[in-house]
């Protein structure tokens, strides 16, 4: 029929004609001219699948939120429903929104390299950079994320000073169903400065994630029916396994975002560790994002009106995935099962034995926390005082023997111990934050104590039995990215002295434990909450 509007207009003077020439009622002529024309409107459907925060969760395991029995995830799992999905419906495409390095240990004794060579098989039309893709170095990233088979997208991370990106592949156009598809990769700016260790970003920057955004929905729009927004931003997830007082995670950023940058049709997130059971509309962008560490596949199915060049309905669901229910996919299963029996060789060694489960905890003391703590104080006769934020803890540890392995899937992050010299001042504005649980609270050696209430600032606290004096200096031991500042820590910055140590965590908790033989994980009542 050639163009639709000539169309349109075609059929208005015959429904003139028809009531002219009193041949139908004009009531009627109406009636046949509506359908007539709705006839001619196209309303295309996608499917876009989604993933965040797969954090390396390359098998299933019990994840005890959701079942105490049944495995939960893994990506032989996640790949064969990814396959069965693109299968029964070829106008579907699969958005990862970044972090899928550090978590269990063969991501880390890889330095990501086993995560991208299993992402190949899932399936992945495009992927974003989260924080965690630069755990061991911007260097090291780039050179694991050449060998992705799969677009990876990032328009707003520049090398310093310079209009340079870092990976330069800020958006990709794909076609599903004769719909053009703009996807863009971004990284929140206020994300990258608050959880990325800012040793392994030296010489690069992350710029504004809305300046960037416009940019590439101006050079899009013209080009595409759609534009997808997959981005690492916001607050991050709370990593505990016990506690009311967790921080409440959200996808607050994102709302903003759709806000102040209109354009954006959907936005696929990662960062909050937040499921959306039901999609979030804002400002008309539709946001989605799962719980996380592929425990769950997103599905969100979207109609496109072509003629009036929008989505008019869509759905979205969260797919658990339970191990016992879906069959794995034998090249993602083959693939896996290589680099877990590469890292083996060295996450099998034992370490020692546990009384009862490590478990880590967001917004309260955690036996998780007492371990790690206790060995950095150990460290140096110095210190009056090891903290930890609470957020580097990743995987509880069941009771029994302890290798390598599980301690480096608790702590996947190669941070050294620092030593910095602090006023008694200085030390209270550090617990402020703390206390203010935007980024969870610190995590203390068993020489200390301190209470706060989450509504307010810390109220108390006790270094070797006595209460903090404003004008004694105290050397305070933390991991290299609290005392860099991250995750809100500032006041780190203005010690008097800094020795970073060199020596990392991971292995002075090593050698603690092994000293022990068998240790007792305990709470003590080193932090008091305050309701």
């Amino acid at each position: 029929y050639g163009d639709h509007r000539d169309l349109h207009l075609s059929l208005r003077r015959q429904r003139q004609m028809c009531i002219r020439d009193r041949l139908i009622p004009r009531r009627i002529s109406r009636v046949i001219f509506f359908l007539s024309f709705q006839s001619l409107t196209e309303v295309k459907e996608l499917t876009i699948l989604h993933t965040n925060d797969l954090h390396a969760h390359l098998f299933p395991r019990i994840a005890p939120w959701i079942s105490e029995s049944r495995k939960i995830g893994g990506f032989a799992n996640l790949a064969t429903l990814v396959k069965q999905e693109k299968q029964s419906n070829p106008s579907t495409i699969l958005i990862d929104a970044g972090d899928y390095f550090s978590g269990p240990y063969i991501s880390t004794l890889t330095e990501g390299e086993a995560v991208i060579k299993s992402m190949n098989y899932l399936g992945i039309d495009a992927a974003c950079i989260g924080n965690h893709e630069f755990d061991h170095g911007w260097d090291n990233m780039l050179e694991q994320i050449k060998a992705a088979e799969f677009p990876i997208l990032n328009g707003n991370i520049f090398y310093e000073g310079t209009d340079e990106l870092v990976w330069d592949n800020p958006y990709i156009i794909l076609e599903r169903e004769g719909l053009k598809i703009g996807i863009i990769g971004l990284h929140g700016k206020f994300a990258f400065y608050d959880t990325t260790n800012s040793k392994m970003t030296e010489g690069i920057e992350a710029r504004d994630e809305e300046k960037y955004l416009r940019q590439y929905i101006e050079e899009l729009e013209p080009i595409t029916d759609l534009i997808i927004l997959s981005v690492h931003q916001g607050m991050p997830a709370r990593q505990s396994t016990i506690g009311l007082t967790d921080v409440e995670r959200n996808l607050y950023k994102d709302i903003l975002l759709a806000q102040n940058v209109p354009g954006v049709d959907v936005i696929v997130t990662g960062h909050a560790h937040q499921g959306t059971d039901k999609a979030l509309v804002s400002n008309g962008t539709i946001i989605v994002s799962t719980n996380a560490t592929s425990t769950e596949l997103g599905k969100l199915q979207i109609q496109y009106d072509t003629d009036r060049k929008r989505i008019v309905s869509h759905s979205n669901q969260l797919i658990t995935i339970y191990d016992d229910e879906v069959e794995d996919d034998t090249d993602m299963l083959r693939e896996i099962t290589y680099w877990q029996q590469e890292v083996d060789k060295i996450a099998s060694v034992p370490i020692a034995s546990l009384t009862k489960k490590l478990v880590r905890a967001y917004g309260k003391e955690s036996s998780m926390g007492n371990l790690f703590t206790d060995a950095i104080a150990a460290f140096d006769e110095r210190i009056d005082i090891a903290v930890m934020n609470s957020g580097g803890l990743r995987q509880d540890i069941d009771a029994g023997l302890i290798s390598k392995g599980d301690l480096i899937s608790a702590f996947p992050f190669p941070n050294t111990i620092v030593m910095t010299k602090l006023k008694g001042s200085q030390v209270k504005l550090i617990f402020d934050h703390a206390a203010g649980m935007t980024n969870g609270v610190l995590q203390v050696s068993k020489n200390a104590k301190y209470s706060f209430s989450p509504r307010n600032k810390v109220l108390d606290i006790w270094i070797k039995g006595e209460l903090i004096n404003d004008d004694q200096d105290y050397w305070v031991a933390a991991p290299d990215i609290v005392a860099r500042g991250g995750d809100g820590y500032l006041e780190f910055l203005n010690s008097i002295e800094y020795i970073d140590s060199g020596v990392l965590i991971i292995d002075e908790v090593e050698n603690f434990l092994k000293e022990r033989k068998s240790y007792e994980p305990k709470h003590e009542g080193r932090i008091q909450v305050i309701e």
